[in-house]
This record gives structure tokens, C-alpha cells and sequence, in this order.
């Protein structure tokens, strides 16, 4: 349930610096050649001697002539290294840590396109043909035009009604995940102007807060209770213990419905009570991330269902012994 954040191992050399060919270390640096030359940054967040997709994309795409020509067209590539085993100075080290946070990176390879200030308009997670990211970067520059016509309309706005209009077709475009940090503006000035709440704003962000500390919760509930020891008839009891979960919003218990969907499915090898717990992860609000694996991994472990209680039956007697 609770993403874990990749170990941040960064790097650093002296400003201004280059990795591959065409690929600044610098963000600074970066920034200013992106702003001299009316071009915008390609960020790419690697661990290139530890990362297997880091090392393919880079190999396979980054490092290919046609590629770095066409991306230079209107990019300055900038990459971050965030290595294990190469020596790096202490400050592109922090450097680096700070950026890591800034742009909420979660795992490696993150590629980010951003405008010559750092601020995002594109990007994605993981590796990628090379096909793939010539489309990626493609439709991010159409992204950015998209955001760059939504702004003039706020510009142009006559009345407060129209300005918030146009600010929340910003948020629209910006993406999502870099909004809090970096579009953090224009969500203060909708709240401003839009005091009764019309857009809706102040309540998705209200929900959110209550996500996090739900979860937040959650995690050291768990923390307090589950350990390497602890089997999985136990956890399963863990689970189903925890306090008030019917006044949780759906989304947390959604969550805490996938866990017992696990150790329930692990302690007793039952396939098809495991499946009533993945329909009621479905029903209590489809639209969500998990709402939407869950019929998918409910018929992946009805399509296996006599492999799955196989394992879960040798599993058990191999503890037993």
C-alpha cells in the first residue's frame, strides 16, 4: 500500500559538467544554456550503474546520435546520477538530494521535461523504446503549447468566474504529479478568488490531506504490530483489526481490503473467499487505481487458481517442517 521511495544515492561533480555526450550534470548550468537558447529541459533521473532500465535507455536511446539530435532541437539534456558505486563530491551529492525531493522522484529511470525554470510539463517513469520516447517528448512540447494557451486565457480573463475558469484548465494540463510542487500558485490564486468553492478545490485538497493522514496512520499501525516473524494468519487478524475501518474513505479501505486480500489468500489458500475481498475492493469506489486492478487481478488468480493453492499448500509444509 505504501510506496517506498527509492533510496536516494546522489550525484555530483564540478559545475558546469557533463556525463555523456550531449548531457549536462549541472541543473544550474542547464538551466541557464536552456534559457539562453529558448529551449526547454529534458531531466533525466538515473542510477546508471545499478539500474538495469536506466542502463538499457541509455544505451538503447540516449546515448544514439539521431536521438540526441533530434531532442537537442529543442531541449538541453540534463542528466542526474544517482549512483552506488561511483565517487561523487559532497555537494552535487546534495545537489542532487534536493532535486530528488523537489520532483518527488520514486524510482529510476524518471524523465521530466520541464520548462528553462524546472518547472514540468511532461515527462514519465521507466524505460522506454525509443519510439516511445520521441512520443513522450512530442506530446509534452503539445502539452506545454496547450498550457501556454490556457495561461494567456487567464490573462485575458475579465471577471474573477472567468479567471478561475481558466486557472483550473492549468491544473488540468500540469501534470498531476508535480502540481502541489511546482503549480502550487495557481492552486493559491483559485482559492483565492473562488470563495465558495465552485471548482471544488478546496474540497479535493481537504480529501487528499485526510488520504495522506489516513495513511500515514495506517502505516504506523502496522509498523507497531507486523514484523519478519509474524506469519500470515496472523497479519490477516492484524488487518481485519484495525480501528473504526468503516469511517475510513474508501480509497484507505480499499487498501486495507488488498492487504487482507493477501494474507488471507496466503493463510488459508483459499482462491475463491480471496476473490470476494478483491469485489468488494471493486465496489467501493471503481474509478480509483486499486478499484480498477482489482478485477484484473482477480481474474489472473482465478486463471491460475489451482497453481496458486499449489504453491500456497508447499509453502505451508515447507514451515511446517
Amino acid at each position: 500500500m505504501i510506496r517506498q521511495i527509492l533510496p536516494v544515492v546522489v550525484a555530483a561533480c564540478v559545475a558546469p559538467c557533463f556525463a555523456a555526450e550531449g548531457w549536462i550534470t549541472d541543473m544550474d548550468a542547464a538551466k541557464k544554456q536552456a534559457a539562453e537558447q529558448k529551449k526547454d529541459l529534458m531531466i533525466e533521473f538515473t542510477g546508471s550503474d545499478w539500474c538495469p532500465p536506466c542502463m538499457q535507455l541509455r544505451a538503447n536511446v540516449f546515448s544514439k546520435p539521431d536521438f540526441q539530435k533530434e531532442a537537442q532541437k529543442n531541449f538541453v539534456l540534463v542528466e542526474l546520477d544517482y549512483p552506488r558505486g561511483k565517487e561523487q563530491s559532497k555537494e552535487m551529492k546534495a545537489a542532487n538530494e534536493k532535486l530528488a525531493q523537489q520532483y518527488g522522484v520514486r524510482g529510476f529511470p524518471t524523465v521530466v521535461f520541464a520548462d528553462a525554470s524546472g518547472k514540468p510539463f511532461g515527462g514519465f517513469v521507466g524505460g522506454r523504446s525509443g519510439d516511445d520516447v520521441m512520443k513522450a517528448m512530442q506530446d509534452a512540447l503539445k502539452n506545454k503549447e496547450a498550457l501556454s494557451a490556457a495561461e494567456a486565457n487567464v490573462a485575458k480573463a475579465a471577471t474573477d468566474e472567468a479567471k478561475v475558469a481558466a486557472l483550473m484548465e492549468v491544473l488540468k494540463l500540469a501534470p498531476q504529479e508535480y502540481v502541489d510542487n511546482f503549480y502550487g500558485d495557481v492552486k493559491a490564486e483559485i482559492k483565492k478568488l473562488d470563495k465558495e468553492d465552485k471548482s471544488g478545490l478546496k474540497a479535493a485538497d481537504a480529501h487528499a490531506d485526510l488520504l495522506k493522514k489516513e495513511q500515514k496512520d495506517v502505516q504506523n499501525y502496522l509498523a507497531g504490530k507486523l514484523t519478519d516473524k509474524t506469519t500470515p494468519a496472523e497479519a490477516l487478524q492484524v488487518v481485519k483489526a484495525y480501528p473504526d475501518r468503516d469511517k475510513l474513505l474508501p480509497e484507505t479501505q480499499q487498501q486495507l481490503l488488498m492487504m487482507e486480500f493477501g494474507t488471507y489468500l496466503n493463510s488459508t489458500g483459499d482462491v475463491d473467499g480471496a476473490v470476494l475481498i478483491l469485489d468488494k475492493v471493486a465496489e467501493l469506489k471503481p474509478g480509483t487505481e486499486v478499484g480498477m486492478q482489482a478485477p484484473r487481478i482477480k481474474a489472473g488468480v482465478l486463471a491460475n487458481k489451482d497453481k496458486i493453492k499449489a504453491q500456497i499448500d508447499a509453502a505451508k509444509k515447507a514451515q511446517s517442517k
